[in-house]
């Protein structure tokens, strides 16, 4: 079975030497690409598996509180100025677990 979160991010673009240079804030992961396209694509790849790391090794909520991430009582937040919304889809696969009987 898998289930797929989503993750609402925010990057940032800047070219930088015939590069595009994307960088994701909150997860504090850089990447480029030779177009937008290719480093908007990349930058969601680093974060894919950024994500799907920590949630193997069970550290997702310790990697965020060290990026100084808080859950918001707000609710969403409007995005910097110059970023745009990077979403981050992640699938999680499951499998049940089966006990033999005795």
């Amino acid at each position: 079975m898998t289930i797929q979160a989503e993750f609402k991010l925010f990057g940032t673009m800047k070219r930088e030497r015939g590069w595009y240079v994307a960088y994701c804030p909150p997860l504090d992961i850089a990447t480029q690409g030779r177009t937008v396209a290719e480093a908007r694509k990349n930058l969601i790849e680093a974060a894919q598996l950024f994500l799907l790391s920590c949630l193997e090794r069970g550290t997702l909520d310790r990697a965020l509180k060290e990026l100084g991430l808080v859950p918001s009582k707000n609710g969403p937040r409007r995005l910097p100025r110059k970023a745009f919304p990077l979403v981050v889809p992640v699938p999680l696969g499951f499998d049940r677990k089966v006990e033999c009987p005795a």
